[in-house]
């Protein structure tokens, strides 16, 4: 099947990129088999699209070749050598103490100084990788480390050895950065950087005792120990060299598309940009600073504080070094199982009381116990942490990012336990006790920060979702207003006081206004229901204009994150995404009927119904977090009356029990139709990153998929047949400079094509650039950006054209909805010359023909404000067909409702981008046109929208994503078919309907 990225005809405009797009069928012998259409995309040479997760995001394996096996024992053999780096000094200061004849501050500075070295591996590990790749870190750590081990072997001065450990601090941070961040990418990355971080823990056990040794037993030196660290630095060189070689700073950047045009470098500036680095940075900063404080002062502290023999006092850290590389190996395996955020979470609380035990029983056999298990609980925080930023943070900054986390927290190493040692000059060494126990909570608070929530999954979530750091807080704090406001009544007695307080101050959050029309509703008091957090309330909002009544949520619950809702154009169904599937529920009978799994690797973020097609078939497709577009095909009875026949078919699947509450109605109830006709058919391919929106042409003609990459595609279905799956891209559109959040075709209405220099369909994009896109196609057969729609001061989360014109305009209108929580109503001016006066390219000027070319400016006014209700973010807007009532939700869980009155319009300010304008031009030769409007309180229009209902936490204290308008057809309604309902979807997972009661003034 040929998929082509020109137009038919004709090419694509200059303006428009040419990426390679792909348009993927499934074997029509295996389209009976939906569920299990993952496998049969594999099996016909579709695995590119659907393989396992780690393929898809091109993870190496550490056994997936020779070269990479020799490359990971070489990087287990690095960390070996760093462990015993960390983990001997502590066993050699009692001998280097009285050897320099130095006391605890000056000794101290040996820990300290290699945190310079740290730091400044941490800013130069991203330009390393980017100017000789791997073999630049394979390289420079190990000189590094010899040039800092040869002067600690000859025993200089002592001022000679904090510059001496500068240097090898500086090749360890080099290794230890670079070697995280690779490793952190592969295959089960828990399990591996369990491993090698376990060969640190392997280095830090023995070291320790074969320093003690060479002193106590063999009546060594202390200095001869580096004559073997430099021994064995050798060999990591000599290895690293050969296994490294191939990987210079070309495969380096070729491997992150580096080298292709208009890829731009990540650079450690970026890096430091990201509020999560510095969260990881920090936290590892804190967390090896306890690691080395124990094990460089605990041989200390058992002399001086428990009174223990030095032998005894060195087998003492051993055993801690024993216990953590045991905890990483072994709870390796156990961290990604379970989550890391609620794995390192426990780990870290039973790490604080350890630390207590040990800080507070005075017992030496009891010490050694503690000090065990406080370095098993210790040893999987850093490899979970290196995870965790690998999940939580784009695949292009891993190396940078991990790099700087590593080498920024491997200066823990040296900071702290000066730190310690400084104190410890005039406080004694005991304080190595609170001092330990204060960064251990210290990096609790900073792992409860890491967005991603406590379920397994939930930091891919947050990746995808961009959750910020400390988002988890919101939610939490969501849920702690709904308690209290929930047991207002039984706390009252109690905490008079402070309800009344917390009251008045959710009434002026919930009343804070940008414009003077807008009346604050109170916070009601939630019943009941809202307490499990699952089920919203039946209450009716307190505004008099307008009710809105809570109907009885649809069946099953998703039980996950729900997206968003679509209704088909003409049937009684609808269609949520959830998870990586959709579900599609019956109207009539309010519960599932079908559901679509198998066709997306990732989470399904949007979906569309393809109208206008044969009685009996329905079409729709998912967007993805995979990048690619799937369609899904359902072929109902052909018998019967057509339309009215698979009406009846796919309302009637759950008649038999569509009354039977405690009926969970799943997947494999072989009445219910789940995954029984659906057959997933095509993937359409070419987007380089997630897809956002997706939606269908009035016609059904044309599809447009909107997506992170900045891009808008529109595809054509080409097919000779509705059998016939066979698409092309005819357009690809590259202006949005932000990630393109939501695309929407205006409504097939009368106005529609008024401008008839340009074909008519309409799209309009809204995207993360504060801005919404109008787009056309011309006479050329190109499509190109009529408008900027410009005036919202942050992300545009979503645009929604009204379902007719008013009386007396050629053209809907288009609302915008944004996280500045302003709704926007958007109005097109006409030319004065008007279109009514040109019929087949004639001018108005008795009716000669104008040959000019004409502008392809339009006009877009931003004629209204409505009124300000919500404080955050709003995630969706919907304009009813039959009332034009306009429904609000977003992040604040509040559904709001307005309505207008009707007005004569007053003019609004535009201008004109083009050659006398600071406003850039689309491109050389066409103009387009900028909306510039007046402040919200001037803008004539805005006056005549008011607030006519609200619902607080119409999702208790979870976030609604979505909200639209559709007709009614269960048996509560008065008027099937023709009734409006609206229809909620939430963080919760529950898909609700609620009855909007419009009161007569």
């Amino acid at each position: 099947m040929a998929s082509s990225l020109t137009k038919k005809g004709d090419s694509l405009a200059t303006s428009q990129a040419e990426p390679v797009s792909h348009t993927k069928p499934v074997a029509d012998t295996e389209k009976a088999e939906a569920s299990k259409v993952t496998q049969n995309i594999i099996e016909t040479g579709c695995s590119s699209i659907v393989n396992d997760t780690d393929s898809l995001a091109g993870l190496e394996r550490w056994n997936g070749s020779r070269n990479n096996t020799a490359r990971f024992l070489v990087v287990n053999l690095a960390l070996f050598i760093m462990g015993m780096n960390d983990a001997c000094l502590g066993a050699l200061l009692p001998y280097i103490e009285p050897y320099y004849n130095v006391n605890y501050t000056q000794v101290s500075t040996l820990f300290a100084v290699p945190f310079v070295g740290y730091v400044a591996a941490a800013l130069s590990n991203n330009w390393i990788h980017f100017k000789f790749g791997q073999r630049g870190v394979a390289f420079i750590g190990p000189i590094c480390r010899i040039v800092g081990y040869l002067p600690m072997a000859l025993h200089p001065p002592f001022p000679v050895l904090p510059i001496a450990l500068l240097v090898a601090g500086y090749g360890n941070g080099i290794e230890d950065s670079g070697y995280n961040a690779w490793v952190g990418n592969m295959h089960q990355a828990n399990e591996l950087l369990g491993l090698i971080h376990g060969a640190y823990g392997l280095g830090a056990t023995i070291s320790p005792l074969i320093a003690s040794a060479m002193v106590t037993k063999g009546h060594l030196q202390w200095y001869t120990f580096y004559y073997v660290m430099m021994v064995m630095v050798g060999c990591e060189f000599a290895l690293g060299m050969r296994a490294f070689w191939p990987h210079d700073g070309a495969s380096y950047r070729r491997r992150l598309a580096y080298d292709n045009e208009g890829m731009e470098r990540i650079t450690t500036r970026h890096v430091l940009k990201q509020p999560l680095t510095w969260v990881v940075a920090v936290f590892l900063l804190g967390y090896v600073g306890v690691e080395v404080s124990l094990g460089g002062w605990i041989p200390t502290f058992m002399i001086k504080v428990r009174h223990a023999e030095p032998f005894l006092a060195g087998l003492s850290v051993t055993l801690f070094w024993l216990g953590l590389t045991l905890g990483r190996v072994i709870l390796g395996f156990v961290t990604g199982r379970i989550g890391e955020k609620l794995a390192i979470t426990v780990y870290i609380l039973l790490s604080i009381a350890l630390q207590l035990l040990y800080w507070l029983v005075p017992n030496f056999a009891a010490s050694l116990v503690f000090i065990i298990l406080l370095g098993f609980f210790l040893g999987p925080l850093f490899p979970a942490a290196i995870v965790t930023a690998t999940k939580l943070l784009p695949p292009e900054y891993h190396v940078s990012a991990i790099g700087f986390a590593g080498g920024f927290g491997g200066g823990g190493a040296a900071i702290i336990p000066f730190g310690v040692g400084a104190i410890a000059q005039s406080k004694g060494v005991s304080v190595l006790q609170p001092i330990v126990l204060a960064f251990l909570i210290f990096d609790l608070i900073g792992w409860l920060i890491m967005p991603g929530g406590f379920k397994k999954g939930g930091l891919r979530k947050a990746r995808e979702e961009k959750t910020p750091v400390g988002g988890d807080f919101v939610q939490v704090g969501r849920i702690f207003d709904v308690y209290l406001l929930s047991h207002t009544h039984s706390l009252a007695s109690r905490y008079t006081i402070v309800i009344e307080l917390f009251q008045s101050l959710s009434q002026q959050r919930s009343s804070k206004s940008r414009t003077t029309t807008h009346v604050a509703q109170p916070y009601p008091a939630p019943k009941s229901g809202f307490e499990t957090g699952m089920q919203p309330t039946s209450g009716r909002s307190t505004t008099s204009a307008a009710q809105i009544v809570a109907l009885a949520p649809l069946k099953p619950d998703l039980c996950e994150r729900a997206w968003q809702t679509v209704a088909h154009p003409t049937l009684p169904l609808i269609a949520t995404v959830h998870g990586k599937g959709v579900t599609v529920f019956s109207l009539a009978t309010l519960f599932s009927h079908s559901s679509l799994t198998g066709g997306h690797t990732r989470s399904v973020r949007s979906v569309a119904w393809k109208p206008n097609l044969a009685p009996h078939k329905l079409c729709l497709v998912s967007g993805s977090f995979d990048a690619t577009a799937g369609v899904w095909r359902w072929d109902g009875d052909q018998a019967g009356d057509g339309e009215a026949a698979l009406e009846r078919e796919v309302t009637s699947a759950h008649t038999r029990n569509g009354n039977d509450d405690d009926n969970d109605h799943n997947s494999q109830n072989p009445d219910s139709g789940e995954d029984k006709e659906w057959e997933f058919t095509l993937v359409l391919e070419g987007h380089d990153s997630e897809i956002k929106s997706c939606a269908f042409s009035p016609s059904g003609a044309h599809l447009a998929t909107c997506s992170r990459d900045k891009s808008v595609w529109i595809w054509e279905d080409i097919g000779a047949s509705e059998e016939d799956d066979e698409w092309e891209t005819i357009a690809v559109l590259n202006e949005h400079e932000g990630d393109v959040k939501a695309v929407s075709w205006c409504p097939d209405v009368p106005g529609r094509n008024a401008r008839r220099r340009y074909s008519s369909d309409v799209l309009a994009s809204a995207s993360y650039d504060n801005t919404a896109r109008i787009w056309r196609e011309d006479n050329d057969g190109e499509w190109v950006c009529v408008a900027v729609l410009e005036g919202h001061e942050q992300t545009v989360w979503g645009v929604q054209w009204e379902s007719r014109p008013r009386p007396g305009d050629k053209f809907p209108r288009l609302l915008s909805f944004s996280a500045d929580a302003t709704i926007r109503i958007w109005t097109l001016k006409e030319d004065e010359e008007g279109d009514d006066g040109e019929q087949g390219g004639r001018s108005a000027l008795g009716g000669i023909p104008n040959t000019m070319r004409r502008s392809l400016r339009e006009e877009w006014v931003c004629t209204a404000v409505l009124p300000a209700a919500h404080h955050r973010d709003i995630y969706a807007a919907a304009w009813s067909a039959q009332t034009g009532v306009v429904a609000s939700t977003g992040s604040d869980g509040k559904i709001v409702l307005y309505r207008e009155d009707f007005e004569a319009d007053a003019p609004t300010t535009t201008v004109a981008a083009g050659p006398d304008s600071d406003q850039p031009m689309t491109d050389g030769t066409e103009e387009q046109s900028l909306a510039v409007q007046q402040p919200p309180s001037t803008l004539p229009g805005s006056a005549r929208w008011s607030i006519i209902g609200t619902k607080e936490n119409a999702h208790g204290p979870y976030e609604v994503n979505h909200i639209m308008w559709c007709k009614r057809y269960d048996g509560g309604a008065s008027a099937r078919g023709e009734e409006e309902m609206l229809i909620t979807t939430g963080d919760n997972g529950i898909v609700q309907p609620w009855e909007v009661i419009l009161n007569q003034e």
